[in-house]
């Protein structure tokens, strides 16, 4: 999602316009596939209509800061900012709601982040960038909150992918009423710019469906931890599949990042 992501700014800069098209376009195509996947059936509950509403806004906030982030700031510490933030503020909701606090869940929290923080390449940074990385953070901790809110209603909310398509719906609307209003109108985008929302819309659907699937059966101070952890194993794995020069120091955050999220799950 992250390459992705920056790849669509490299391809049409970071106004606001371009954001809304990027999240118009990969909001309509994750809507037809999620669509398919829930074998063409919708569920509808005013609750869930309510709760897509709050977390589409938050997902349009959240794109639109990413691009402006990649635009000021490097994609590691971006992504050191938006993978804590996904991870401590669900923690946090979760403790807040009830679940049960451990000293073996503290433990795992505070080793994910020091993993995290050593894969990140850290220089003086604009006070501008900061703006955007702490909304990054704050946005993204709360895509995992929405979701979890909605998940734990079980009496009041719709199955997870009525849900999913919920928001891909709306978030398309609120983006094209956004478009068509704005100065420059324009709802053209290249092929290349076109795959690359495809792109990353199919691993932003699919991810989120299963992450809400999940929260019905894990609490969410124990999945956004493993989840962050698990984005840095992987990242890692992919880097050596790719033969990019992987440092001794991403390695040890890589174990450590594993070793915390396989603690969590007992």
């Amino acid at each position: 999602q992250f390459v992705f992501n920056d790849g669509f700014r490299k391809e049409n800069g970071s106004s606001f316009n371009a954001s809304l098209r990027f999240s118009l376009y990969s909001s309509v195509t994750g809507m037809v596939l999620l669509f398919i996947i829930n074998k063409f059936q919708l569920e509808f509950s005013w609750f869930s209509l309510g709760t897509a509403l709050v977390y589409s806004g938050v997902c349009i906030l959240s794109g639109y800061c990413s691009i402006k982030a990649l635009d000021t700031a490097n994609l590691s510490v971006y992504s050191v900012f938006m993978m804590i933030g996904g991870m401590l503020l669900p923690f946090l909701y979760g403790v807040v709601m009830g679940e049960e606090m451990t000293w073996i869940k503290v433990l795992c929290l505070v080793f994910i982040t020091l993993s995290v923080l050593m894969t990140g390449t850290f220089s003086k940074q604009s006070k501008k960038a900061f703006i955007y990385y702490i909304a990054i953070f704050v946005l993204n901790g709360l895509v995992g909150v929405v979701s979890a809110f909605h998940q734990s209603q079980k009496a009041l909310c719709v199955d997870s992918e009525s849900f999913s398509v919920l928001t891909k719906i709306i978030t398309a609307v609120i983006c094209a009423f956004l478009i068509s209003i704005s100065k420059e109108k324009s709802f053209r985008i290249s092929k290349k710019s076109m795959g690359l929302s495809i792109s990353y819309s199919i691993f932003n659907s699919i991810g989120n469906l299963l992450l809400l699937i999940a929260l019905l059966k894990l609490p969410s101070s124990v999945q956004y931890p493993m989840v962050t952890g698990g984005t840095i194993v992987f990242a890692t794995v992919i880097s050596v599949l790719r033969k990019d020069n992987v440092s001794q120091k991403e390695i040890l955050a890589t174990l450590i990042a594993l070793g915390a999220s396989v603690l969590m799950a007992f």
